[in-house]
C-alpha cells in the first residue's frame, strides 16, 4: 500500500533528490537543535506537507504514524519513571509512590528528557513518512547511487525492501486464514495461532532463498544485480 501512493501521490513526479535532502536534512536537524517547540514545527510542516501537498488520505497515514507511536510510546515511558531507594520524601519527586522499599517517581529532569525523545522521535517519523510515501523506492536507489554508495549497501536495501513488502503480504493472508478459523478466540489459542505463524514464515523465507539462489545461478550471477536507477534519476 504505502508502495502504490509513493507512485500515486501528487509528488512522485517532483525531484527525487530534493526529496531525500530535505527529510535527510530535517531528520538530522531534530538531532541537533534540543528545542521541542522546533521539534513540533518540523513534525507539522512534514506531515501538512504530506497530507495537503502530496494528498495522502489522512486515516491511511494516521494509520501509519499510531502504529508506529506504539513503538516509541513505551521507550518514553521508560525515561519518564525513576526508580530509587528510600521514601518519597527523598528527592525532588512531581508524583511519586512507594513500593515496599523502593521509590518510583517522576522528577523534572526525567520529564524533559522524555518528552525529548518523544517529540524527537514523532518529528523524525514525520519526516521518514514524507519520504516513503511521496518518493518510489527505485528514485531512492537513484539518489543513493548518484551519492555513490556502494552497489552491495544498494542491493541489500533494495532486496531487503523487497521482501518487506512480500512477506508483509503473506502475514495478511496468513492471519486473515487464522482468524477465519477462530485462531485468536483466547489467548492460549492465539499464542499458538502466532507461533505457527512465525514457524510458517521462517520455512517460506529459507523456500524463498532456495529459490532466488537457484534463478541466480541459471542467470549466471556474477556478484552484482545490474539494476536501472534511470528511472530514478528521471526527474534531476
Amino acid at each position: 500500500m504505502i508502495d502504490r501512493f509513493a507512485h500515486t501521490n501528487k509528488l512522485s513526479n517532483a525531484n527525487p533528490t530534493v526529496k531525500v535532502v530535505v527529510s535527510l536534512v530535517m531528520l538530522l536537524s531534530v538531532f541537533f537543535i534540543n528545542e521541542p517547540l522546533y521539534m513540533a514545527g518540523v513534525f507539522g510542516v512534514m506531515v501538512g506537507c504530506t497530507l495537503l501537498w502530496a494528498k495522502i488520505p489522512v486515516r491511511i497515514y494516521l494509520h501509519t504514524l499510531i502504529f508506529d507511536s506504539l513503538f516509541i510510546i513505551p521507550g518514553a515511558l521508560a525515561l519518564l519513571f525513576t526508580i530509587s531507594s528510600g521514601t518519597s520524601g527523598s528527592g525532588d519527586y512531581l508524583f511519586a509512590f512507594d513500593f515496599f522499599q523502593f521509590t518510583i517517581g517522576i522528577t523534572t529532569t526525567n520529564l524533559v528528557l522524555a518528552s525529548l525523545v518523544f517529540c524527537r522521535a514523532m518529528s523524525g517519523v514525520s519526516c521518514m513518512l514524507f519520504l516513503i510515501y511521496t518518493t518510489p523506492v527505485m528514485q531512492i536507489a537513484g539518489v543513493m547511487k548518484k551519492a555513490h554508495i556502494s552497489n552491495t549497501f544498494l542491493e541489500i536495501f533494495i532486496l531487503t525492501y523487497r521482501f518487506i513488502f512480500d512477506y508483509w503480504d503473506k502475514i495478511k493472508l496468513m492471519a486473515t486464514a487464522q482468524e477465519l478459523r477462530f485462531g485468536y478466540r483466547n489467548l492460549r489459542v492465539a499464542i499458538q495461532s502466532i507461533a505457527m505463524m512465525l514457524s510458517n514464515l521462517f520455512l517460506m523465507a529459507i523456500q524463498s532463498y532456495e529459490e532466488m539462489t537457484q534463478t541466480l545461478e541459471l542467470k549466471q550471477y556474477q556478484g552484482d544485480f545490474h539494476v536501472s536507477y534511470r528511472k530514478g534519476l528521471k526527474n534531476d
